[in-house]
């Protein structure tokens, strides 16, 4: 019982400690951010394992079992996959049509759809509104249930056709039921794997979120050296300091811990869509893992208490306190900087040779001298800007601005401190954003021309059957040219394309009737241009007057082209609607190399996911480092105290606060974007393909610039309260 007592009185003993002395109440905040974080950041990792695991019980409860698997089975129904597109997002619709009575139903489908009919997942009914997705299989009869969809936001159709026969026999399957495993189709044969995901959410919130607890728990080292030194003095063992430095983190680390765990709390009740990436949670999941989330909380809690403990041990020649280095910087050191970006923007093409390997690397060793050095030239700015306000705060008589600027000046270490860790996660969350975004020249291209031709040009592929190819072109509204292209590959492999069209059709291509040219890469038609640098990879592509609604060769693939007569953009959404009801279940609808332009959007969402976690990491990080300059500063201005006493001026310690905690912020947050931006230069190239996202950049500015102002405006009101506190003491 002695022994309980005694534990219990340590611990309330650092219970009140830590709320009594100076700084106390900035390190409790610190230490909750810290708990907050760190429980967030482990909570995300735990859920993007739940995340994936719940998609792949869902994908595999949905996959069809092929009756050739297990022919001793009977066949309930046909099953076809198809593709279709918003934009350049593609998903999978699904051509489905029973064989037998009480069949059963696809997972999330409540009943079967009449012929004619088709059932879409309610993400895709919403945003396919506009693009006439409610009539485009057939007229929409309901919504996908969640059990049935990988995720809550998935695009997805499930489609009867009107006629049993529009079914492709040779291409569908006949199925004997649900429940193969694997992906066979669905938006998670386009995701990331967990590995990918897991390695973004280590680097850029896990780690962020461990140094921003390192730094929270060394805030107010001092007054906590000198209560550790009397305690061993006293005779106290290691494990007594440690239960009162662990009921002074009790408290702050439960706070955190709860406010960390409030969003999965919330998730697992209701549907959560993240911001930036537009991904919607799954509540099943979140309940299913609670488990493993709430251990991870409690893992985190621990995290924190424990590095209080252990960072605050005795020592005989020193203190706990993290020592800021004084004196000046290396004279030299600043200078490198501008030869690490010329060496990192022209170093890589001109010694590489053409070697990629080798190029990444040289990259690579550039951007981590170049960020090595941006901080020391910031502080090097951080200096002279403080000797110009010491010398216009004694001109102007401005008391605020001299006293920062003197401070400024002559330890500008602490600054460096300050700006070392937001330049490195903005570097990093920058090379990782345009690592992410690198397409091959493949994919390069299919954007570039995308760019140039838009929706003037599609291609589609033409049926065996001469009667769906009349009924689609009928379905066409006036204005579009429909030509037939075929292709004949040789005993070579090698492939010749040629196009039939009527008279009329090749007028609008400016082609004669009797003796149409053919036409290549350099055609002055942009459209045609295009069409032959994808299928025929340059070479000419010869004409004839001919029907379009010929059967097509079958050596080398047969299509359908569409203009329009004027050059304008195609009707998009009136065409894919003829196409996946008139032509077939896979028509492939699509411009010159645009089934390229999907992976485009793969790593645009890639980029997203790199976005949010990025600049939640660069939040911990600035949030770390601001508050242990806010401790800095708050150190300086119980120093100062006496001046704003005298004075009665409470306002000095706005400007002071100013000087010393927003403008670095900002001017690191400037800098290095602006030095991503340079440093992305060789990389955005069109040979390596990777690209700027603005709204990725942007994001992290207005993070930036939201903390720099809270900071200044927490140290200043924290000031004038030291003021306002301030008494004489007999030191």
């Amino acid at each position: 019982m002695k022994e309980r007592s005694l534990n219990r009185q340590l611990m309330t003993v650092g219970w009140h400690a830590g709320r009594s002395v100076r700084g106390g109440g900035l390190r409790f905040v610190a230490l909750v951010c810290a708990a907050a974080t760190l429980t967030l950041a482990m909570t995300a990792l735990i859920l993007s394992a739940a995340a994936y695991d719940g998609r792949e019980q869902r994908s595999a409860a949905r996959n069809p079992i092929i009756h050739d698997s297990a022919p001793s089975q009977p066949g309930v129904a046909l099953w076809q996959p198809s593709f279709d597109k918003i934009g350049q997002e593609q998903y999978s619709v699904v051509y489905i049509e029973p064989l037998a009575a009480g069949a059963p139903l696809p997972p999330g489908l409540r009943a079967w759809p009449r012929p004619g009919q088709s059932v879409l997942s309610p993400a895709l009914a919403e945003r396919g509104g506009s693009h006439g997705i409610l009539t485009r299989y057939g007229q929409a009869s309901g919504r996908i249930s969640e059990p049935g969809l990988a995720d809550p936001d998935e695009l997805l159709a499930y489609v009867r056709p009107a006629d049993d026969r529009f079914i492709d026999r040779e291409k569908a399957f006949v199925i004997n039921g649900y429940g193969e495993p694997g992906v066979m189709f669905g938006n998670s044969l386009n995701v990331e794997s967990l590995k990918v995901l897991a390695t973004t959410v280590l680097g850029l919130l896990v780690l962020p979120a461990l140094g921003l607890t390192v730094i929270a728990v060394r805030m107010g080292a001092e007054a906590r050296r000198r209560r550790t030194v009397l305690l061993d003095a006293l005779g106290a063992s290691w494990s007594a300091r440690s239960l009162v430095n662990f009921g002074e983190t009790l408290l702050p680390a439960f706070v955190g811990t709860v406010l960390g765990v409030a969003p999965a709390l919330w998730a697992s009740h209701n549907q959560v869509t993240l911001p930036l990436t537009g991904y919607t949670m799954s509540s099943a999941d979140v309940t299913r893992s609670a488990s493993s989330w709430l251990i991870g909380a409690l893992a985190a809690f621990m995290v924190v208490v424990l590095t209080a403990s252990v960072l605050h041990r005795a020592q005989r020649g020193g203190g706990t306190r993290l020592q800021a280095a004084r004196g000046r910087l290396p004279r030299w050191w600043p200078t490198v900087f501008p030869f690490a970006v010329l060496f990192t923007v022209q170093g890589p093409e001109l010694l590489s040779n053409g070697n990629t390997f080798l190029f990444l690397l040289i990259y690579s060793t550039g951007v981590a001298l170049t960020m090595a050095t941006l901080p020391s030239v910031i502080g090097l700015l951080i200096a002279v800007i403080g000797r110009a306000l010491s010398w216009i705060g004694r001109r102007a008589g401005l008391s605020g601005t001299l006293v920062a600027g003197r401070w400024m000046a002559g330890d500008p270490g602490i600054t460096v401190r300050l700006v070392a860790g937001l330049v490195i996660a903005i570097g990093l969350v920058g090379q990782v954003q345009l690592h992410s975004s690198r397409l091959s020249s493949e994919y390069a291209a299919a954007r570039a021309s995308a760019e140039r031709i838009g929706d003037t040009i599609y291609t589609l592929t033409q049926p065996k059957l001469s009667d769906r190819t009349r009924a689609f072109l009928a379905g066409l509204p006036s204005g579009v040219q429909a030509y037939s292209m075929t292709g004949h590959t040789d005993s070579q492999n090698h492939t010749t394309f040629s196009i039939q069209a009527t008279c009329t059709a090749l007028e609008a291509i400016n082609r004669s009737c009797s003796h149409p040219t053919p036409f290549g890469a350099t055609d002055a038609d942009a459209r045609l241009s295009e069409l032959a640098r994808w299928f025929s990879g340059g070479a000419d592509i010869s004409l004839r007057v001919g029907p379009v609604d010929s059967s097509p060769a079958t050596s080398g693939g047969g299509y359908l082209v569409l203009l329009d007569t004027d050059g304008k953009p195609l009707p998009v959404d009136q065409m894919r609607q003829a196409a996946y009801t008139r032509l077939s279940p896979t028509p492939n609808a699509e411009i010159p190399g645009g089934s390229w332009l999907i992976g485009t959007e793969t790593r645009a969402g890639r980029g997203a996911w790199v976005a949010l976690f990025g600049v939640a990491g660069i939040a911990a990080m600035a949030l770390a480092l601001s508050l242990n300059s806010l401790a800095e500063f708050q150190r300086f201005s119980r120093s100062v105290a006496p001046i704003g006493v005298l004075t009665g001026r409470r306002r000095i310690f706005l400007a002071t606060a100013a000087w010393t905690l927003l403008l670095p912020v900002l001017l690191a947050a400037g800098l290095g974007l602006l030095t991503n931006g340079w440093l992305a230069t060789p990389l955005t190239n069109p040979i390596v393909g990777a690209s700027l996202s603005t709204s990725v950049l942007a994001t992290l500015a207005i993070t930036l610039v939201v903390v720099a102002f809270v900071v200044w405006g927490v140290g200043s009101i924290s000031a004038i309260r030291t003021t306002d506190r301030w008494k004489p003491e007999a030191d």
